[in-house]
């Protein structure tokens, strides 16, 4: 039991801060595999991303989050959650008692599942430390049925209700209510919430931040609330949430070879510019690059040759994706730009500073008169990728309520298991 308060330690710690991340960025997982190897439990729960810098740190995004608690290690935790009935004074509902909850879901709610990995982690020499984010989008589900696909059985129809004025006054209103069928047949209201709002988890953080809701749902749901809390069960049939995080994840660095026969080349480059008058601009240079990396049948037509170097250290004339092409077109200007243009810095008119660069065709005597094919490398990155990792917030390990203290489910294996008892 010492090892395990000692990981609990551990793991607030690294939730409060203590284990800062280097100042670095994730490695998309398509290009860099995390550091180390995980337990299947582990991988369950957890997205990992390697580091663009240290090789023993591993980011990590929790796949299942939960309620938050405070005191976790404490023989009673406390949730941060509250539940009770509400009447409304006046309205449409006047009179009938509504469920009104709050709380706040943490998406490092189950410190079991922390202490495992940060145990698996350490035991290889690795650090561990929440994804940094670029942005968090959550969802809030308002209502669930299991296993229902396709085309739902629903049935819509209009209800009247009387409202009634303080000064006595009557108002008849028409209401829509749909019920959806569930697999034990039944038409359940698919109507949950009166009112709602929530505060989202923070842009430009890290992928442990918390949410926080307030919520009333409708008074059909009140009886099966109240059920609920007495034995503690799970609220995924009438509210979870879902938080997607944008994580901006950087790419490895390739590698392209290229072999040129520079008369060819240069050949190339004045038919380019005297098509455009012998004086070309910034966009017009750009396409010359884009025009040589399209080019097919190598050197003797084309001036130059393109191949890109795979995982396994081989070479193909196939180019890679999209982005990465427009990567390549990049590294080929900043390659070669020099040595078949001049630029000029021209100013617009006896007024304006503002400068515009003018290219033309370079008298590179060295290259012109080579009469080798000459071989050389360029590397390339398509910059940094977005990566998306969601994180399943739901609640339940939660009694009473409803005018009671709302407790922890202490009794529950699986809930004392989740705050690291």
């Amino acid at each position: 039991m010492r090892n395990s308060k000692l990981s609990t330690c551990a793991v607030l710690a690294l939730l409060t801060g203590a284990v800062n991340p280097a100042v670095a960025a994730p490695m998309h997982p398509a290009a860099v595999a995390p550091p180390g190897s995980y337990s299947a439990q582990v991988l369950n729960d957890f997205a990992l991303l390697a580091d663009s810098d240290n090789p023993n740190l591993v980011y990590f995004v929790p796949k299942l989050g939960n309620l938050a608690v405070q005191s976790p290690q404490s023989p009673a935790p406390i949730p941060r959650f509250q539940i009770n009935s509400y009447y409304p004074p006046s309205g449409v509902l006047q009179g009938m008692e509504l469920t009104s909850l709050g709380g706040t879901l943490s998406p490092t709610a189950d410190l079991a599942a922390l202490q495992r990995l940060q145990t698996e982690a350490a035991r290889q020499g690795l650090q561990i430390a929440p994804a940094p984010v670029k942005s968090a989008r959550t969802t809030f589900n308002l209502f669930a049925q299991q296993s229902l696909t396709g085309r739902v059985d629903t049935q819509c129809e209009v209800e009247e209700f009387i409202i009634t004025f303080p000064n006595g006054n009557q108002v008849t209103q028409r209401v829509p209510k749909c019920r959806v069928r569930d697999l034990d047949g039944n038409f359940v209201d698919s109507n949950v919430v009166y009112k709602f709002t929530s505060v989202p988890a923070p842009a430009n953080s890290t992928a442990n931040q918390n949410v926080t809701f307030q919520a009333m749902l409708l008074p059909d749901w009140t009886q099966s609330l109240k059920d609920t809390m007495l034995f503690g069960d799970n609220f995924d049939a009438s509210l979870s949430a879902t938080t997607e995080w944008l994580i901006s994840a950087n790419t490895l660095t390739r590698q392209a070879r290229l072999t040129i026969n520079w008369q060819s080349l240069f050949e190339q480059a004045s038919a380019y510019t005297a098509f455009h008058l012998n004086s070309c601009v910034e966009i017009e240079i750009s396409a010359f690059f884009e025009r040589i990396a399209t080019c097919q049948g190598g050197t003797t037509p084309c001036g130059i040759f393109i191949e890109y170097r795979q995982a396994d250290g081989t070479w193909t004339d196939r180019a890679p994706s999209d982005a990465n092409f427009n990567a390549i077109v990049e590294a080929l200007k900043d390659s070669l730009q020099e040595e078949l243009f001049t630029k000029i810095q021209a100013v617009n008119g006896p007024v304006s500073t503002q400068p515009t660069a003018i290219f033309t065709l370079r008298a590179n005597y060295e290259k012109i008169v080579t009469t080798r094919n000459e071989v050389m490398s360029i590397a390339y990155n398509q910059g940094p990728a977005p990566f998306n990792a969601n994180t399943a917030l739901n609640i339940d390990c939660v009694t009473g309520g409803f005018g009671y203290p709302v407790m922890y489910d202490m009794n529950n294996p699986a809930c004392r298991a989740r705050v690291g008892q």
